[in-house]
């Protein structure tokens, strides 16, 4: 009987042990979805409000940034002073230009938190606010770009959203998996 509890207990441990999760200590961003719509923000400005969600990953688990870190590399005046980057494209004749005027702020500090457990990886869903005035934003189809930082100042792949229907008036929801525009895209194609 003892023999079979050790040899249990010894298939236990070791499939535990197989589940450590390892990942790139290159960080990853994923989009996940967008939130869209037109608002008044708490100075009784038309904005157009969107929430974009993101799924950040990091192996060694050492992305985000304290409070403290504003010297050196993270200081004020450095690139690294941010760590995560967005940047707003219209699409233009099935091309994409860089909409500098709103994404030239769209530049955040994901806080650090310290990894606890065995597995050192950080998973992370990130959630950003932007408004931005509707006088701004008058464009019919946008997309979003991102990349991250880590504190030993590895960058990520650069994730793209779907292409997102953003002229009309109203509410707008996309996540990660989908496209607006299939229909007229299989219409092209055939």
């Amino acid at each position: 009987m003892k023999k079979v509890l050790f040899i249990i207990v010894l298939l236990l441990t070791l499939y535990a042990c197989s589940k450590l999760e390892t990942y790139s200590e290159l960080p990853s961003v994923e989009f996940k979805s967008v939130y869209i719509a037109d608002t008044v923000d708490a100075l009784g400005n038309e904005v157009k409000l969107q929430n974009v969600t993101l799924e950040i990953i990091d192996g060694d688990g050492n992305l985000g940034l304290n409070d403290k870190d504003t010297t050196g590399d993270f200081s004020p005046e450095s690139l690294y002073y941010n760590n995560l980057f967005i940047t707003v494209s219209e699409k233009h004749n099935g091309g994409y230009s860089e909409l500098q005027k709103i994404s030239g702020n769209l530049h955040y500090r994901i806080p650090y938190k310290a990894p606890i457990g065995q597995n050192k990886y950080l998973k992370a869903e990130v959630k950003v606010k932007i408004e931005i005035p509707l006088g701004y934003f008058d464009y019919d189809t946008i997309r979003y770009e991102f990349f991250v930082y880590d504190r030993d100042l590895n960058k990520s792949q650069i994730a793209v959203s779907c292409d997102i229907p953003a002229r009309g008036h109203g509410t707008v929801f996309a996540d990660g998996k989908c496209s607006f525009f299939e229909e007229e895209e299989e219409k092209v194609e055939k």
